[in-house]
C-alpha cells in the first residue's frame, strides 16, 4: 500500500469556433490546474523475490477547481476524474524489467460558457481515457512513454442576450488517440514531473509535482 497527492497544471492551445459562425473563432492558450491523488488497495500478486506486484492496483481521482480566468470565460468549469492504475508488470533491477500499467480514468469537466458579443455558449464534456505506459527506474529519473484512448461526449447549448432560450447543437460523440511522454524526477517523498502529449495534431504540456511513500 503507498499513496501520492499532489498538484498539476495543464497547458494548451485552446481554439472555440462561434456555432452561428464558423469563420469566427478565438484561441488563446488555456491553462487548468488540479489536484492528484493515488491509493495503493492492492499490492499484487508475488511469485518469486523478483517476480512481485503483478497486477497492483491504485485508485485514483482528480480535481480540477476552475480554469484561470479569461475574458471570453461566463462560467468556468471544474474537472472530477476517477479511475484505477494496474500494474502488468512492476520495475525490477534483476532482472532489469521496466515498468507497465494501463489506467483507466473518467473525465467529467462541467460546465463551460463562453461569450461571443450577445451570443452565448456552454459546453459539457465526458471523457471516458485508458492510457498504457511504459516507465523505467534509474534511480533519481524515472523516463516514460505511452499510448492514450479517450472516447468522449460534447454536448453544447447556446442562446442570445435577446433570446434566452437554451437551444441545443448536435451532441458530438468521438475518439481520439494520444502519445504522451516524460520524466519523473526524485528527492526523497518529492517526485516532479514534465510530460508533453501529441493529440489532433497539437501538443500539450503537463507540469506537476507530488509528495508520496
Amino acid at each position: 500500500p503507498h499513496f501520492n497527492l499532489g498538484v498539476a497544471t495543464n497547458m494548451m492551445w485552446f481554439e472555440f469556433r462561434n456555432p452561428l459562425n464558423v469563420s469566427e473563432k478565438i484561441m488563446f492558450p488555456a491553462v487548468f490546474p488540479y489536484l492528484y491523488g493515488e491509493v495503493g488497495i492492492f499490492k499484487g500478486f508475488s511469485f518469486t523475490p523478483l517476480l512481485n506486484g503483478l497486477l497492483a492496483i491504485d485508485v485514483i481521482g482528480k480535481y480540477g477547481p476552475t480554469f484561470l480566468k479569461n475574458s471570453y470565460f461566463e462560467e468556468t468549469p471544474s474537472l472530477i476524474s476517477y479511475g484505477l492504475k494496474i500494474q502488468i508488470l512492476k520495475d525490477q533491477l534483476v532482472p532489469p524489467t521496466p515498468a507497465v500499467s494501463v489506467s483507466i480514468i473518467n473525465n467529467m469537466y462541467k460546465t463551460l460558457t463562453l461569450k461571443f458579443d450577445t451570443l452565448h455558449t456552454s459546453l459539457a464534456l465526458n471523457d471516458f481515457s485508458v492510457r498504457a505506459a511504459v516507465s523505467k527506474n534509474l534511480v533519481i529519473l524515472t523516463p516514460y512513454l505511452g499510448i492514450a484512448y479517450d472516447n468522449y461526449s460534447l454536448k453544447t447549448n447556446y442562446w442570445t442576450d435577446g433570446d434566452v432560450t437554451k437551444k441545443s447543437i448536435a451532441d458530438v460523440k468521438d475518439y481520439t488517440i494520444s502519445y504522451f511522454g516524460g520524466l519523473e524526477f526524485k528527492l526523497l517523498i518529492l517526485k516532479g514531473y514534465l510530460e508533453g502529449l501529441y493529440r489532433n495534431s497539437k501538443v500539450g504540456v503537463t507540469l506537476g509535482i507530488k509528495a508520496g511513500i
